[in-house]
């Protein structure tokens, strides 16, 4: 059972946030209490009114008694609204080098639920949007990026229903005029924040993004939700710590791969070398045949 704690309430908050909106666990429950912030938040994605968002409701909530390792439950938010139509926002801290299979694949699975007997036409519009704490693609660093299906000459969309956006949180300096007018990058720094401080700052910045903070507050002072936090930052860190291992028995094989590499050209040159000696003791056999030759035909005996 766990206990209540009596916290102060966030105006006197001060000093580094145990967990920020960059844990999974903590993004999940904020965003899946606080509607409104909800429902902002989607419609500046799409770069919608917000009066335009409707019927929002989280399919996948996370209640006390959650467990991170159950993998049948996912730590991506998965949301329904606007009469069916789904986007899943999914926040993703490591670099595991499997964002582009992964996000395609969570966003052909909310495309295809058709139920039995649906016409195609029927299919829903699905979006899902990464937030990533590294640069996706190194050589082409962006705050934010959405992605279509479209033809390669043209650049014409092939399908408007099927979407995918980047949120890039490392590049929050590079947030373009229309990515600050619909408060995208507010957003970002709100997500990023690691102290109260800067989670008070940000809140005076816009009424939503208060109520936001208001919903972090709360949710990091109730001791279950610190637990999740914990557990899906433990999952976190072991993902990075495996991770670095494969990436250091990379490098180890690597240089012994190169060592190899290196005795093989040394054994390799070696037997070059014998070979040319093979060569020039056979040329020398070759010539003294011949001079032995001659020395018979002209009736010398030479000696064995």
């Amino acid at each position: 059972m766990y206990s209540t704690l009596q916290p102060v309430p966030l105006s006197q908050a001060t000093g580094k946030m145990a967990y920020t909106m960059t844990n999974d666990a903590l993004f999940h429950i904020v965003l899946q209490r606080n509607k409104k912030a909800l429902t902002a938040l989607i419609a500046a994605i799409l770069h919608l009114d917000t009066e335009s968002i409707n019927d929002v409701v989280v399919q996948n909530p996370l209640l006390q008694g959650h467990h991170p390792e159950d993998k049948a439950s996912e730590l991506d938010i998965l949301v329904s609204f606007n009469n069916g139509a789904l986007i899943n926002l999914e926040m993703q801290v490591a670099n595991l080098k499997n964002w582009g299979p992964r996000s395609l694949y969570y966003l052909c699975r909310e495309f295809t639920r058709l139920h039995h007997g649906d016409d195609y036409s029927q299919v829903k519009p699905a979006y899902h949007i990464g937030f990533l704490d590294y640069t996706l693609f190194p050589d082409q660093p962006e705050f934010y990026a959405t992605y279509r299906m479209c033809n390669l000459k043209t650049g014409n969309v092939y399908n408007d229903k099927f979407t995918l956006s980047v949120i890039e949180l490392n590049h929050i300096d590079m947030a373009t005029d229309e990515d600050k007018l619909y408060g995208i990058d507010k957003w970002a720094r709100l997500f990023k924040a690691t102290t109260w401080e800067d989670i008070k700052m940000l809140a005076k910045t816009d009424p939503i993004i208060e109520s936001a903070a208001e919903s972090i507050y709360s949710s990091v002072t109730e001791p279950w939700v610190l637990d999740l936090c914990r557990k899906s930052q433990e999952e976190i860190d072991g993902d990075i710590h495996r991770r670095e291992r494969l990436a250091e028995q990379d490098k180890q094989i690597a240089e012994q791969d190169k060592q190899i590499a290196e005795q093989d050209k040394q054994i390799a040159e070696q037997d070059k070398q014998i070979a040319e000696k093979d060569k020039q003791i056979a040329e020398q056999d070759d010539m003294l045949a011949k001079y032995r030759e001659a020395l018979l035909i002209n009736g010398i005996e030479v000696p064995e």
